[in-house]
């Protein structure tokens, strides 16, 4: 599958499917592009938005998974080369 298909499918799960699955997915896809958790919790933060939360939770953690899959795709990267 292109990377583009497994976005477009991790995006759709988030409307479709609940949120373990959801989340797993997008972790799976982060291995092969690295944003896909960031784009996820975006959309699912706008998606279920609700006024008396403050704080985007989805996207903070999306963020944080993909800092986690950048570090690990430079390490593996590195390594590679060596």
């Amino acid at each position: 599958m292109s990377k583009g298909a497994l976005t477009f499918l991790t995006l759709a799960s988030v409307a479709l499917f609940p949120w373990p699955l959801s989340a797993a997915l997008a972790l799976a896809v982060s291995s092969l592009e690295p944003l896909v958790p960031l784009a996820a919790g975006i959309f699912a933060d706008t998606l279920y938005y609700t006024p008396q939360v403050p704080v985007p939770f989805c996207t903070l953690i999306g963020a944080a998974c993909t800092l986690v899959a950048f570090f690990v795709r430079s390490r593996v990267r590195e390594s590679s080369i060596k």
